[in-house]
């Protein structure tokens, strides 16, 4: 289970970093991760759903989300917020939305959006050891508190933590076989000289370990 929860830990980093040079789609991905939206939900997406809210303890923002006459409000985190506000508008089909995670899946592993959103419980349920379940929370501040603890998007990590991001590198160079630093910063859309210097660092991915390599 260990070396299955890394490879979608790897496989949501892929998303979201692939996804970074389009907004748009970028957009699409972190509201899944973020909010567990469901691909109707993102299609009746508008930017007025978006919200400021002031808790006992936290000023966050919110979403409304609706799907099928039902409405559920969850939290959301900064940068997704940010994003958001800077599109003039969303408009999503939920053909779209899969297209959109399809093209930034892993080329091995394709992705949908329910596929994704799964994928997004499973990493959340591992992480608070199965303890808490936190699709029957209620209240919206402890919801966001729980989202803070265990969605690494929340925190910042799968976005700015540098030994995650190299960590990333020397997986998808063996993921993909792709040894060439110039190629990968190309196509992931980091820079080449700190590509190059992590392949150079004589480090070595998990998955070059015999316990991910595959019979």
């Amino acid at each position: 289970m260990h070396a299955e929860l890394l490879r979608i830990e790897y496989d949501i980093q892929h998303l979201l970093i692939l996804s970074k040079r389009n907004l748009r789609d970028h957009l699409v991905i972190r509201m899944i991760v973020a909010t567990l939206s469901t691909s109707e939900e993102l299609s009746n997406l508008r930017k007025k759903d978006f919200r400021k809210f002031k808790g006992k303890e936290y000023e966050f923002y919110t979403v409304r989300l609706k799907s099928a006459g039902k409405t559920r409000i969850s939290p959301v985190d900064n940068k997704t917020y940010e994003i958001a506000i800077k599109l003039n508008d969303f408009n999503f089909t939920e053909n779209e939305i899969d297209s959109i995670i399809g093209k930034y899946s892993p080329k091995d592993k394709r992705y949908d959006a329910e596929k994704l959103r799964k994928a997004v419980i499973k990493i959340l349920k591992d992480a608070s050891l199965f303890e808490i379940d936190f699709e029957e929370i209620r209240d919206i501040e402890t919801l966001y508190m729980y989202m803070i603890d265990f969605n690494p998007l929340y925190s910042g990590i799968w976005d700015e933590d540098e030994e995650c991001i190299e960590d990333f590198i020397l997986n998808y160079s063996e993921i993909t076989g792709i040894k060439d630093a110039s190629k990968i910063a190309t196509e992931i859309g980091y820079d080449f000289k700190k590509v190059e210097e992590i392949l150079k660092s004589g480090k070595k991915s998990l998955f070059s370990y015999r316990i991910f390599k595959k019979d």
